[in-house]
C-alpha cells in the first residue's frame, strides 16, 4: 500500500510542472511548416550589418528564383526571412 501511496504522491508533485510545460509549449514562436496555399516555408537568417540582400540572394538561391515573403523580422543583430518559393 505504502508504494501506491508513493506513486501517487509522485504523480501529485509532478502535475503541476506537467501542467506548465504544457501551457508554455503552446506559447512556441516557430515558423509554421506550410504557408496558407500548402507550399513548404523556410527561414532564412543573416546578419543586419549586410542589410536584407544577402537574405534575399539566399531566397533566391534556395528557390531557384522567386518567392513570395511570408514575414520578416530583425532581432538580436539577425535577419529573419519566412518565405515560400513560387511554383516553376
Amino acid at each position: 500500500m505504502k508504494l501506491v501511496s508513493l506513486c501517487a504522491s509522485r504523480f501529485l508533485a509532478l502535475l503541476p510542472l506537467a501542467a506548465a510545460v504544457s501551457v508554455l509549449s503552446a506559447c512556441s514562436s516557430a515558423p509554421p511548416l506550410f504557408s496558407s496555399d500548402g507550399r513548404p516555408t523556410s527561414m532564412i537568417q543573416c546578419p543586419t550589418n549586410g542589410g536584407w540582400s544577402n537574405c534575399q540572394q539566399n531566397a533566391r538561391a534556395l528557390c531557384s528564383g522567386s518567392y513570395d515573403v511570408l514575414d520578416q523580422s530583425s532581432d538580436n543583430g539577425q535577419n529573419s526571412l519566412l518565405i515560400a518559393c513560387r511554383a516553376k
